[in-house]
């Protein structure tokens, strides 16, 4: 069942100075149905920081449209994006962007807190999230206490807790190691499992190869894509890296 519709993304970024164009997005268009888990790739440049950004309601394409149940992206004000952006989409970043004067609790609870979430309810939904992630244990502790894949989990959490639609991660893996890396693969695997809808931007095809669908984009443009079926890990991470080897653009990461 469909969940959000990409329908002929474009985007131009004109120079500060209003001079030459360039063109991050010339046509794309795809669909991602609910308990999907989609990853999307592409070289340095491709265009799919940009498209996650317009998907996350952050940036607004120069034509096209995003439509999540429904509701097209276009017609939400401004001063309602905040909150539609809060109830719709959870976040996770490869910089994992966790506040360092706030606790681990803290941090997870942020989004229920601002929206006004009872105390009560929030404490039911933090901790069996956090037994799953593993991270009972460092709740009271601070960011700069924990190591990197521990900050990872703690972002996944609070991704999760607002039970959102969908879970957008911009390069989760790119500052753990491979251990780190297979272990918040895993996690995501299980909340796919569960019926979470993901879709993660990625260099890796190794952390591609955990999706049930990659998107390829070279150029601005859908150029492939791969479902996994019944392939196995390994026979889906082969087919990944044949297929990123067309592509033969540089800067695409097979680790």
């Amino acid at each position: 069942m469909e969940l959000l519709k990409v329908q002929h993304i474009k985007k131009i970024y004109n120079t500060r100075l209003g001079g030459k164009q360039c063109t991050a997005l010339t046509d794309v268009s795809f669909e991602v149905n609910r308990g999907e888990f989609i990853a999307v790739m592409g070289a340095s440049g491709s265009g799919k920081t940009t498209l996650l950004n317009i998907m996350a309601s952050l940036d607004k394409p120069t034509s096209g449209d995003i439509i999540m149940d429904g509701k097209s992206f276009g017609t939400i004000k401004d001063k309602e994006i905040s909150v539609f952006r809060r109830n719709n989409l959870g976040f996770v970043f490869q910089d994992f962007n966790l506040l360092d004067t706030f606790s681990v609790k803290d941090n997870i609870l942020l989004p229920l807190v601002l929206a006004g979430t009872p105390v009560k309810k929030m404490e039911e939904r933090l901790k069996p999230l956090a037994e799953d992630l593993a991270i009972q244990q460092l709740l009271d502790k601070f960011p700069y206490e924990i190591s990197g894949g521990e900050k990872q989990r703690t972002a996944v959490a609070r991704a999760v807790i607002t039970e959102p639609k969908l879970i957008l991660a911009d390069e989760p893996t790119g500052a753990l190691d491979s251990k780190a890396s297979a272990n918040l693969l895993e996690i995501f695997v299980k909340l796919n499992g569960s019926g979470q809808t993901i879709l993660m931007v990625t260099h890796s095809a190794m952390a591609a190869s955990y999706a049930s669908r990659v998107l390829f984009i070279k150029d601005g443009e859908l150029f492939s894509q791969l479902y996994r079926g019944e392939s196995t890990r390994r026979e889906f991470f082969d087919k990944v890296v044949s297929t990123l080897s067309v592509l033969s653009d540089g800067g695409v990461d097979i680790g």
